[in-house]
C-alpha cells in the first residue's frame, strides 16, 4: 500500500467509521440531540462520498458508512439517556447544530462547481469500451484538483490543465485494480483503453518514447507523458499520459473524431494509470499547455469528481 493510499483510507475511512461507531456507543442526553448529531455526520459523509479521491477503498464507501450510521442511530434510539447535567444537555445538541451548519456551508461550493459556470466546448467521448470513474473534474478547487494550480506561479507553464479532467477505469464493484496498489501500470483495469480523438483536428504537438512509470512514481520531467494535442476549430485539446508505443498519429496529421490517438498509460507525472484530457485557447510554442484553460462537456455532460460513465462497445 503507497502512501497515499494509506493516508486516504485513514482520513477518508478511519476517521468517519471511528466517528460512526462512537455516534452509536455514546449514549446521547435526548432524540433531539441524538437526531441532530446523526443529521451532521450525514451531512459529514456526503461531503466525503462527493470531494473524496476514492481509490481505495471504493466511491461507495461513504454510501455504506451511511447506512452504518443510520442502523447505529437506531440502536441507539431506544437506549437510556446519558447524565442529564445541565452543561452537556445544551453543549451536545449546540455542537451537533453547528457542526452540521459547518457541513452544509461547506456542501456549497462543492455543488457550485457540479456546474459548468459558464459557455462550454463540446466534446466527443475520449475513451473507447469500459466502465469509469473521474477522480478530478469540476469548476471548484475542492473538486477539480487541477483549479488549484492555476495561480501558483511555479506552474504556469502548464496553466491550459486549469479545468482539465481525470479519468480512472473501474469494475461494476467500483475498484480500479487487483488488490490495493499494484507497482505494475498493466494491473489496472484502464491501462490500455482506447483514447480516441474527441473533435475533428490537425495534430498539433506529439510527445512519444516516453516509459511508463511504476505505481505511484512520477515522472516529473516529462509531465504529460506521451501525449498529444489536437487543434480543433479555434481550441486545442490535450490527451495525455499515453502507454509507450502507443502513440498512433504524427504532427500535421488531419483525424476525424472517434479516430484512434493511442492507448491509457502511466507515462509522465501520473501516480497510476488515467487519462488526463483538457481543452486550452491557444498553444504557445515555448510552453504548450499553458494556453488559457477552456471549459468543456463530453457528449453534453459536465463531468465532476465521483461522477461514473460506462462506455458501450
Amino acid at each position: 500500500m503507497n502512501d497515499l493510499i494509506r493516508n486516504l483510507a485513514l482520513i477518508q475511512v478511519g476517521l468517519p467509521l471511528l466517528l460512526v461507531l462512537a455516534h452509536t456507543f455514546i449514549p446521547s442526553t435526548s432524540r433531539v440531540a441524538l437526531l441532530l448529531r446523526a443529521a451532521a455526520l450525514l451531512l459529514a459523509l456526503y461531503f466525503a462520498a462527493l470531494t473524496g479521491l476514492w481509490l481505495f477503498p471504493p466511491w461507495w464507501t461513504p454510501y455504506a458508512l451511511m447506512v452504518v450510521l443510520l442502523l447505529g442511530t437506531a440502536y441507539r434510539w431506544p437506549r437510556p439517556r446519558a447524565g442529564r447535567r445541565v452543561l452537556w444537555r445544551v453543549a451536545e445538541p449546540v455542537t451537533a447544530l453547528a457542526f452540521g451548519v459547518g457541513a452544509g456551508l461547506a456542501l456549497l461550493p462543492v455543488y457550485e462547481g457540479r456546474n459548468v459556470p459558464g459557455a462550454a466546448i463540446d466534446l466527443a467521448m475520449p475513451l473507447g469500451p469500459g466502465r469509469y470513474l473521474v477522480t478530478s473534474g469540476g469548476s471548484a478547487p475542492v473538486i477539480n484538483a487541477h483549479m488549484q494550480l492555476l495561480n501558483v506561479q511555479r506552474a504556469q507553464a502548464y496553466r491550459g490543465q486549469g479545468y482539465g479532467l481525470d479519468i480512472i477505469g473501474i469494475d461494476w464493484l467500483g475498484r480500479r485494480t487487483y488488490g490495493v496498489s499494484p507497482t505494475d501500470p498493466m494491473a489496472y483495469f484502464i491501462y490500455g483503453t482506447p483514447v480516441l480523438a474527441p473533435c475533428d483536428g490537425t495534430v498539433a504537438w506529439v510527445t512519444a518514447g516516453v516509459a511508463d512509470m511504476p505505481v505511484p512514481q512520477m515522472d516529473r520531467d516529462n509531465m504529460t507523458g506521451n501525449s498529444v494535442i489536437l487543434a480543433c476549430q479555434d481550441y486545442h485539446v490535450l490527451l495525455a499520459h499515453l502507454a509507450p508505443g502507443s502513440v498512433r498519429v504524427a504532427l500535421g496529421d488531419a483525424v476525424a473524431t472517434g479516430a484512434r490517438i493511442g492507448r491509457v498509460g502511466n507515462s509522465g507525472n501520473t501516480g497510476e494509470p488515467h487519462l488526463h484530457i483538457h481543452v486550452q485557447q491557444g498553444m504557445p510554442p515555448d510552453a504548450p499547455i499553458s494556453g488559457e484553460p477552456q471549459w468543456f462537456t463530453v457528449n453534453g455532460r459536465f463531468y465532476v469528481r465521483n461522477d461514473r460513465f460506462v462506455v458501450d462497445e
